[in-house]
């Protein structure tokens, strides 16, 4: 056991990520986790730069031997979000949440890429933005972009925006679907193509709800066919 502990950490540490240095945020880095990313921008709109940081667990239990299609070794560390406010006097944690963001891999799904690594976070004109994808190498062409946009609204980031798009690796067909929180209304634009320019046929809906959703207890899952669900975003 101790020997395939050994070698499940030196493939973790040869393993590349988009990783920055965690000195200047140690603090917030726990024995045994590793930081991942981080974002600067101003979140709070107060002239002062704040920070956003993704950080991942370093336990070898965690890396699972994949016999099907893909990665030889699954890593199945939990990942946290942590929301750093700035001042003069330096970093505040404004917020943390852990069983937000997706692992680098899936178990049983050998297949599916870092959900986090085309994108990731972000802060865009002062909102802190979330990007997923869902891209397969083996099992299928489809491949599903999102991106979550929060803004600041007192002590709480509340879930403004949302942008999914559906596309096809090997027909270019896509699909585009943008929903506005703050006006309630969902744009949704059919009959693109990637491989030619071709216009879309774009149609318009209202929500169903005007519930608002929040970063600290939201989840990045939705499940439209249960309207009871208690974060149901995606009605």
């Amino acid at each position: 056991m101790l020997r395939n502990n050994f070698f499940l950490l030196l493939v973790f540490f040869a393993t590349p990520t988009f990783a920055q240095t965690d000195e200047p945020f140690s603090k917030w880095v726990p024995n045994n986790w590793k930081l991942i990313d981080s974002e600067k921008g101003d979140l709070n709109r107060d002239g002062i730069e704040d920070v956003v940081l993704v950080i991942e667990e370093k336990n070898p239990d965690n890396f699972k031997a994949n016999s099907g299609s893909g990665p030889s070794i699954l890593n199945l560390n939990p990942r946290r979000l942590i929301v750093l406010l700035g001042s003069q006097n330096g970093f505040k944690e404004l917020i943390r949440r852990d069983a937000l963001l997706p692992s680098e891999h899936v178990e049983d799904m050998g297949c599916l890429g870092d959900p986090l690594a085309n994108g990731g976070i972000a802060i865009e004109r002062g909102n802190l933005t979330i990007n997923l994808q869902d891209w397969r190498s083996c099992g299928s062409y489809g491949v599903v972009d999102e991106k979550f946009t929060f803004r600041l609204q007192g002590t709480r980031f509340q879930l403004i925006g949302y942008d999914r798009s559906e596309s096809s690796r090997s027909t270019g067909e896509r699909s585009e679907y943008s929903t506005n929180y703050l006006n309630g209304k969902i744009k949704i634009s059919t009959g693109l193509n990637d491989f030619s320019n071709v216009k879309a046929k774009v149609t318009w809906k209202k929500r169903q709800s005007s519930r608002a959703f929040f970063l600290d207890d939201i989840t990045l899952q939705c499940d439209t066919a249960d309207p009871a669900q208690k974060n149901n975003w995606c009605q």
